[in-house]
């Protein structure tokens, strides 16, 4: 085709996602390491793996590093990865690689921490040595991995230098002296004690620290707005989240993921074909049927990057949610966050919509990550942060082809939710709706529906959550499957003229066990079972299915894109 013929459909085409990082280069040689379950070797891995990125991100070309373990889904990544790309497969050990890497000149040096010997839960706050964080944010700067003082002898092994002690280093004292160094494009937290996704944090020159304290307001606040923080820190989920929000950063939950810098090198497009990135077409939207009350059976904790790329589908998990061998028996609609996988594992997203039923439907969760809408940049002097990332979702929007996001709001009807809403639904013309529940709880909104201004005079409805099938809450409309059933089963259907009340949007969550209803029992008690062990209890995909098995045949399941039609079309 001519030039002159290709220029409309390239206008036409909508931009590429943002990317949040530059792209490591694709490798021409993938280092094959053995899984490590002890913590102190995965730190030396990870350190290993993100310095390799880092050298090839700054020479444009180089080795990456792959940890090799037995989980199915990062066994099908790694065979999809190597078959699309011709690249030579080196296996060794931790300390061949080590040695090889060094030897190359890719690493120049090691980091000397202390690994945290402590009883306290992880991810709890308390006492807790930082020297490991700032081990990472030095490892990126100065090329050198990330070594406990058991691991010593393998890095001079290697003929490594000591390039830092950080063992008498703080966070604070990290970000003070090294700021002008550290990428503004994002933070890292971590819990001091684990290893995961620091390569990524690493390979970015990102600043790490524990999610608690002076050291991560300051890092939040020199970040460029609308950037994520990788990882997870310290803390309650909110003690993460509200700082990062009100500074206009998002949360992405990559604290358990593995080989982000390989899986990242791929380029929607480039590498994983924008048709496989595409959520298949939903089925054309009947009208309302009159007598008829409509439910949106709903999980996420899609801003759970770490879960999509590991549990969602396979591994030990996966049999409860998508990877549940009787998905498809009812509509059903899962959160995805498709804007942290097309930036961090596009193969991962595609090979969630490519194996779509035609009773699965999809929502955007939270837009490009984990924050709270209706304070997001709050702390910052303008409302840039909001507008920028409605502006860059809407690539995401137009290429994946969704268009229903779910949020999950401080208070879901505020005039600052609305307004955020608002924000969404100008920046986005093709946004169709807003699935929203609040923080705490959930069904805060119970059902009720409000309107804000889109684009070009569209109205766009923002739809609470009425039900949660969530286990051990005391709280009735937060409840086992057949009591929510049964609650649903009561409320009105749509007659003469409907209302909000004829529709009703139900979160299933996504951790919570249950055993099945008993045959007879029409509101049973199916969370009496212990919600630490599997025995005997389901979760994710089945209480749904049981929710949907003891709804009245004109109490209907759909899925969120005809779900947000039914009520554009008759509220």
């Amino acid at each position: 085709m001519t030039a002159w013929l290709m220029l409309p459909l390239l206008l036409l085409a909508p931009p590429a996602p943002h990317p949040w990082f530059p792209r490591p280069p694709l490798p021409d040689e993938l280092i094959i390491v053995p899984f490590q379950g002890d913590a102190q070797r995965g730190l030396l891995l990870e350190s290993l793996a993100g310095v390799a990125a880092r050298a090839a991100l700054d020479a444009g070309h180089g080795p990456l590093v792959w940890e090799y373990h037995d989980h199915s889904d990062y066994r099908a990544l790694l065979t999809a990865f190597a078959a699309a790309h011709p690249l030579q497969r080196i296996p060794l050990d931790l300390e061949a690689a080590t040695a090889e890497l060094a030897q190359r000149g890719i690493v120049r040096g090691y980091l000397l921490c202390r690994y945290e010997d402590s009883k306290r839960p992880w991810h709890e706050l308390g006492p807790h040595d930082e020297s490991v964080n700032v081990a990472t944010s030095l490892a990126g700067l100065m090329r050198g991995v990330v070594v406990t003082e058991a691991l010593e002898p393998i890095a001079q092994a290697a003929g490594l230098r000591r390039l830092a002690d950080c063992r008498p280093m703080t966070e604070a004292g990290c970000l003070a002296a090294h700021a002008a160094e550290f990428s503004r494009l994002g933070v890292g937290t971590g819990e001091p004690r684990a290893r995961n996704a620091r390569s990524l944090m690493i390979a970015q020159r990102l600043f790490v620290c524990s999610g608690v304290g002076e050291a991560y307001r300051a890092a939040l606040v020199r970040c460029a707005p609308d950037s994520p923080v990788i990882g997870w820190g310290l803390g309650p989920e909110d003690g993460q989240t509200l700082p990062s929000s009100r500074h206009g950063l998002f949360q992405t939950a990559t604290n358990w993921c593995h080989n982000l810098t390989v899986l990242a090198s791929e380029q929607p497009g480039r590498d994983v074909d924008w048709a496989a990135l595409r959520v298949p077409p939903p089925p054309a939207t009947a009208p309302p049927e009159r007598g008829r009350h409509y439910v949106c059976l709903t999980l996420t904790d899609g801003d759970n990057i770490q879960w999509m790329m590991g549990n969602f589908v396979a591994g030990s998990e996966g049999h409860n949610y998508y990877g549940h061998p009787r998905r498809g028996a009812i509509p059903f609609t899962w959160g995805v966050p498709a804007s942290g996988l097309l930036a961090l594992s596009p193969r991962t997203l595609a090979g969630i919509f490519t194996t779509a039923t035609p009773n699965d439907d999809f929502v955007l969760y939270n837009g490009g990550g984990y924050f709270y809408p209706d304070v997001y940049g709050a702390d910052r002097p303008d409302d840039r942060c909001l507008r920028l990332q409605a502006q860059r979702l809407r690539a995401v929007v137009e290429r994946t082809g969704t268009r229903v996001l779910a949020f999950n709001f401080q208070k879901w009807n505020s005039a600052e939710a609305l307004r955020a809403c608002a924000v969404f639904a100008r920046e986005i013309p093709s946004l169709r709706g807003i699935l929203a529940f609040q923080y705490y709880p959930y069904s805060g909104g119970a059902g009720a529906v409000e309107w804000v201004d889109g684009a070009a005079g569209d109205h766009c409805p923002v739809i609470s959550c009425r039900y949660t099938v969530w286990a051990g809450t005391g709280r009735p409309a937060d409840t086992s499957p057949s009591r929510v059933a049964a609650q649903l089963n009561r409320l009105p259907r749509v007659g003469d003229k409907a209302t909000a009340d004829n529709f009703s949007f139900v979160l299933v969550h996504a951790w919570s066990r249950f055993r099945q209803p008993r045959a007879g029992v029409v509101e049973d008690t199916e969370d009496d079972v212990p919600q630490d062990a599997d025995a005997g209890s389901s979760r994710g995909y089945d209480p749904a299915r049981w929710t949907a098995e003891r709804l009245d045949p004109q109490v209907v399941p759909v899925g969120a894109a005809r779900f947000v039609e039914l009520i554009r079309a008759t509220l």
